[in-house]
């Protein structure tokens, strides 16, 4: 598993259910505020559902489902096959729900969505984050 420093010069999501490190804010692209996620250039610690029998459709685009590599939660999805590939969606980016994540600002743990401080928050596991809506 791939950790990130939890100093004031990294800044990075987590999932909300494990803790596990997820994403550098540095691939952080966009918030699609339709659907309240987010598009990342590149996620760490993450499963991609491998089997093409299992891949999906959004629209016209091929998506693989994406979980959390530690406790399986399913985090958003993977861009496959985008055939109006734009500047912000491109195959191999990812699409991970906002509600799903927390995010460490560089001094504080906090809810991915709202960015609402996280109580009693440490670099643990997330025992006290059950705000899955």
């Amino acid at each position: 598993m791939i950790e990130y420093d939890q100093t004031p010069d990294v800044q990075f999501y987590l999932c909300r259910q494990c803790r596990a490190h997820m994403a550098l804010t540095q691939d952080y692209v966009i918030t699609d505020i339709m659907i309240e996620a987010g598009i990342f250039r590149n996620a760490v610690n993450v499963h991609v559902e491998d089997d093409p029998t299992r891949y999906r459709m959004d629209g016209h685009r091929t998506v693989a489902n994406v979980y959390c590599e530690l406790c399986r939660t399913v985090l958003g999805w993977k861009f496959v096959e985008v055939p109006d590939e734009t500047i912000l969606v491109k195959p191999g980016r990812f699409l991970l729900y906002l509600k799903k994540l927390l995010l460490w600002d560089g001094s504080q743990i906090l809810n991915a969505d709202n960015r609402d401080p996280v109580e009693n928050a440490t670099s643990g596991s997330g025992e006290d984050n059950d705000n899955d809506t």
